[in-house]
């Protein structure tokens, strides 16, 4: 009976000495994700210019360079301040233009980013002057 369990043991630990190293490299496989195709990538990367929101201008303060949007979101609106600063790009029928020149009533596309000073003006574009 000894000598069985001696042969059992030695084909047993033969057996597990063969197989582990298989199963020590699959170990990690599960863990690993699949890396999705370049397309897919450029999806989901998010993109280099901001889309734009559009809306109207409420308030222009000139003192503060601070420009307020409505703009609607289905039965909501949201309500953007945002600062201009000197790289925000302002324009109005393709042409660039001051901040003196954009007024309350305006319909604008804004493209803003948050800070951790607050909302700050990518660009400002005038679609349709309340003047007009």
């Amino acid at each position: 009976m000894i000598q069985r369990f001696s042969w059992r043991m030695i084909v047993g630990v033969a057996v597990v000495l063969a197989v582990l190293p298989g199963f020590v490299a699959l170990a990690g496989e599960a863990e690993k994700k699949p890396e999705p195709p370049a397309e897919a990538k450029a999806a989901s990367a998010p993109a280099e210019k901001p889309a734009g929101l559009v809306g109207t201008i409420v308030a222009v303060v000139q003192a503060s360079r601070t420009l307020v949007v409505d703009v609607p979101l289905g039965k909501e609106v949201l309500r953007i301040g945002a600062e201009v600063t000197d790289k925000t790009k302002l324009t109005a029928a393709g042409k660039a233009v001051s901040l003196d020149r954009l007024n309350a009533g305006d319909r604008v596309r804004i493209s803003f980013r948050r800070t951790e000073a607050g909302d700050e003006a990518i660009s400002v574009e005038v679609l349709r002057s309340a003047k007009s």
